[in-house]
């Protein structure tokens, strides 16, 4: 949906209900017609997506290999359809073969399963600082025996500051676990590390693909990154939110991203960017 049609439904709290009511029950419909032919236990996918704060969780299996522990919720099996049904975070770029990728936030893994299994990545450095989403996170890496290729990171992605975050929230919100949206959740002192630190840290020379999505800190990685660090990354994509001036740190991020040489596309709430 265009952004700016979604801001207008989005307005005031009953359009808001009836918008996010109405999205939800079209994505179940349409994800669960892909689940069938992707998931060996589609029925236990559909379940999740079902759910209302469930606290066990599942195994997903899929046709071509892959172990997904999930837990038994909306967020998690949206997530998880986003990425390995509609491709939303490759969709609009050309990625090489072998790639070395950054993954910020890192949710319990998908993204970096999908990037071995999917772009025979060589190497995924993936970060999430959130305790419960790390522990899926970790149990996927070694259920699927990609511990030498993803290399996991228990932090949070930002200007190199430390950042209070809402990582104690329920099970079916953590998906959402941010330090930049409102919530009336306790928040908590996590470690923060930049960019510029994560690729010396791990040597890195470039960076094929770096995906972004943290719940509103999108804005300030993308601000304090500094030039000969964008130099070295050929791909970018990002999940914009709507936080306090939203729109206006999207535009800044977007013209921020031209002037390094980057060409942009946007849809379905993503913004890819890729450079020669």
């Amino acid at each position: 949906m265009n952004a700016t049609i979604r801001k207008i439904l989005t307005t005031n709290n009953v359009s808001r209900r009836i918008y996010c009511a109405a999205r939800e029950a079209y994505h179940i419909r349409r994800v669960y017609r892909g689940a069938r032919r992707y998931f060996v236990n589609a029925h236990q996918f559909n379940e999740a997506l079902h759910a209302k704060s469930v606290t066990s969780s599942v195994d997903l299996r899929t046709i071509d290999g892959l172990t997904i522990t999930i837990r038994q919720n909306y967020g998690d099996a949206m997530t998880i359809a986003e990425i390995f049904l509609d491709d939303c975070y490759i969709r609009d770029l050309s990625v090489p073969p072998n790639p070395v990728v950054i993954d910020v936030g890192g949710f319990i893994g998908d993204f970096a399963l999908y990037a071995v299994k999917r772009l025979n990545a060589k190497k995924v450095i993936v970060c999430e600082p959130s305790p419960r989403n790390w522990e899926l996170l970790l149990r996927n890496i070694d259920n699927n025996g990609y511990t030498g290729r993803i290399l996991p990171l228990n932090k949070a992605v930002t200007d190199g500051a430390d950042l209070m975050m809402n990582i104690d929230a329920p099970d079916e919100a953590q998906c959402m676990v941010s330090g930049y949206l409102h919530t009336d959740q306790p928040l908590r002192s996590i470690p923060g590390i930049s960019l510029s630190q994560i690729m010396r840290d791990y040597d890195l020379e470039r960076v094929d693909l770096l995906k972004i999505d943290c719940e509103g800190g999108e804005y300030a990685i993308l601000d304090s990154t500094a030039s000969d660090v964008y130099a070295r990354i050929r791909n970018i994509v990002f999940e914009y939110h709507d936080v306090e001036d939203g729109w206006t740190k999207l535009e800044k991020a977007k013209q921020r991203l031209q002037r390094e040489g980057y060409t942009l596309r946007s849809g379905r709430g993503l913004i890819s960017a890729s450079r020669d």
